[in-house]
């Protein structure tokens, strides 16, 4: 599966209930796999050792189960070409054969994710423009999204950029995550404030949502950065409202 949008609409969220639902241990398993484009694959020059390493470190993993998870964020700072590597072991033969041994490994019980924001503003773009049309975004499908997922990822810079992986149609499923509305980003911030122990007043919220960018203009529809960096807005909003609660000596 491949999960597109902009920051902070809950795609690594996702992940971790997905890994929960699968392990005991969530994703501290030791059959769970992470890799961030951004730090583990940093630069498009070593992409071929990356690849080596990477087939190794995939290979010994389904060699310990067959139900391994792999999942990949950020494949848009991912190196071109890097998860061509990847193709042997999302097609749907039974099995794999290491083409430096005789060993082979099971891989159809195997679960890929990858992570990016690639195709994003195609999304936020279309949304918008299903909105101005009169269609709710509870009414939209995925096939509203879904070519054009696969399209804009396999043409923006990244990780998947005229991968072989898009082309030679591996992928199942391209999952859109639509960008979020005030009405979304307010839950955010509720639960944020509760698990704080904090009722929220309704200055509080408009606070905490000053600090957002919406987009894009000028129907400014959408957060920018989704739910992300809320935790931080809130912490302080509640440490202020603490400390002029607070007695003077």
């Amino acid at each position: 599966m491949s999960f597109h949008g902009t920051p902070g609409t809950g795609k690594n969220y996702v992940v971790q209930m997905i890994a929960k639902a699968f392990y005991k241990n969530g994703v501290q398993s030791n059959y769970f796999h992470f890799f961030n484009g951004r730090n583990d694959f940093p630069l498009q020059r070593k992409v071929d050792d990356y690849q080596e390493e990477l087939y190794k470190i995939i290979f010994n993993g389904l060699q310990q189960c067959e139900r391994s998870m792999f999942v990949f964020d950020e494949v848009d700072k991912m190196p071109e070409g890097l998860l061509n590597v990847l193709v042997p072991f999302l097609d749907y033969n039974n099995y794999h054969k290491s083409t430096k041994n005789s060993k082979s490994v099971y891989q159809n019980k195997a679960i890929f994710i990858f992570l990016s924001n690639t195709g994003s503003t195609k999304i936020v773009q279309h949304l918008k423009n299903l909105w101005e049309k009169g269609k709710k975004r509870e009414d939209t499908k995925l096939q509203d999204f879904e070519t054009l997922v696969a399209g804009g990822a396999f043409t923006e810079k990244g990780g998947f950029y005229h991968s072989d992986t898009i082309q030679t149609s591996v992928i199942d499923h391209y999952v859109p995550f639509l960008p979020l509305e005030e009405v979304h980003v307010r839950k955010c911030l509720v639960r944020s404030f509760t698990d704080r122990s904090v009722i929220p007043t309704e200055e509080m919220l408009q606070e905490a949502l000053s600090y957002l960018t919406f987009g894009p203009e000028p129907l400014n529809l959408y957060s920018m950065a989704g739910c992300k960096r809320i935790e931080q807005k809130v912490a302080t909003i509640v440490y202020r409202k603490q400390s002029e609660s607070k007695p003077i000596d």
